[in-house]
């Protein structure tokens, strides 16, 4: 049977998610906060996670297991217990029972690497018990006490405040790799001749930049830049049907962005 399971936008309403942005000062460590809160829930309810260069931490504050379906090899996990959930190279589909609340921590591309000190490609694609890696118990019982989404965003401020004094500055590596994706997320480089045209602007090699993305995030420059468009393009596509224009993003035609759907999802635009 056909998995129908669709993609949730930030910006979207109607759905059961929370989201909080963080500080100025978490900005550079965590994309946002978001909740999923099934309190008054009568129905499961799944949603779908596009392939991404950021990672979470989630902190399950209801025991209630939640199954995760990996898109590509169609592997279920059971998932109980709060996790981290490492960058996405393919589309995963999560169902979660009523009754759920489960917080969410996105952090920024490569963050997790530097945080919790391992090599970026130990975390793709990885589900770990959480405590393995995030040693905090304090703050996963403040956010289980906490009675409001607005207190538990409160209480990862003041943790993630502290941690970020003891995280190392970045390198030349890191700042060229932060660089490189504010550009694919304003959408200037939208294809290889713009990542070749930002080689040249940042005086290094695409081999040099693909060394520098692998050991900080993960992942290629082509595969970041895909996963980013992509997203973009999805959701413009959502919005404006018939009048999306793929050119846009960095497609040569409607044809080349369903193919990256079906690459990187299994499904066609439409079912996403």
């Amino acid at each position: 049977m056909r998995n129908t399971t669709k993609v949730i936008f930030e910006n979207e309403t109607g759905h059961p998610l929370r989201i909080a942005y963080p500080p100025p000062a978490l900005c550079a460590l965590v994309e946002y906060y978001f909740e999923i809160d099934l309190s008054h829930a009568t129905a499961m309810q799944s949603m779908k996670g596009l392939p991404a260069v950021t990672t979470l931490l989630a902190f399950q504050l209801r025991p209630a297991a939640w199954t995760s379906i990996n898109d590509a090899n169609g592997k279920v996990l059971q998932l109980q217990h709060s996790q981290f959930l490492g960058h996405l190279t393919h589309s995963c589909s999560s169902t979660y029972s009523p009754g759920t609340l489960i917080f969410f921590i996105k952090l920024k591309p490569g963050c997790a690497a530097k945080l919790f000190r391992c090599p970026p490609s130990e975390l793709e694609n990885n589900q770990l018990p959480l405590p393995c890696l995030f040693k905090n118990p304090d703050l996963e019982e403040q956010l289980g006490t906490a009675t409001n989404f607005a207190d538990r965003v409160r209480h990862c401020n003041e943790t993630l405040l502290q941690l970020l004094i003891q995280l190392p500055g970045n390198d030349h590596r890191f700042d060229i790799v932060e660089h490189c994706l504010r550009k694919f997320d304003s959408l200037q480089l939208k294809d290889e001749k713009g990542l070749q045209h930002l080689c040249g602007s940042l005086h290094v090699t695409y081999a040099s930049l693909r060394r520098y993305f692998l050991s900080t995030v993960g992942v290629t420059p082509k595969f970041a830049q895909k996963t980013v468009r992509f997203k973009k393009a999805l959701q413009a596509y959502r919005c404006r049907g018939y009048n999306f224009y793929y050119e846009d993003f960095g497609y040569t035609d409607f044809s080349h962005f369903a193919k990256d759907a079906k690459a990187l999802t299994g499904s066609n635009p439409l079912e996403l």
